[in-house]
């Protein structure tokens, strides 16, 4: 009985089919949208990795797939001088999940989650 239901399992494993990553591909592109013209899918890489570069106000941005260590890190080696410009990579790994190229997603997050306290900090007063 074991042997049966150990080949069934390896039966259900080997049918299960791999697919590839398919990433957004650019190389320094004044628009995502037009970045987003491009897909290529990844043959050994396992993510998606899109860097923006600001310089004096003007965005530049690339896609590529990635490794996940590599992609991890550049994303650690952001560097920010103010208004100045400043570099930032984000990763991901679904496909076509490199779609944005938003550098404001931070300050959503810190804006909900200070919106979500306040909203606490009132109800624990007028109760």
């Amino acid at each position: 009985m074991k042997t049966v239901l150990a080949l069934l399992l390896l039966a259900f494993i080997s049918s299960c089919a791999v697919e590839a990553l398919t990433c957004y591909k650019c190389t320094t592109s004044l628009s995502n949208t037009d970045c987003n013209k491009n897909n290529q899918t990844c043959t050994t890489e396992d993510t998606c990795m899109t860097t923006v570069i600001t310089a004096v106000g003007i965005n530049t941005v690339s896609k590529q797939c990635s490794t996940n260590a590599d992609c991890s890190n550049a994303a650690a080696s952001t560097v920010s001088i103010g208004v100045l410009g400043g570099k930032k990579v984000t990763c991901c790994n679904t496909d076509l999940c490199n779609v944005s190229s938003s550098t404001t997603a931070r300050l959503n997050v810190l804006l909900l989650g200070a919106s979500a306290a306040l909203l606490f900090l009132v109800s624990r007063i007028t109760a």
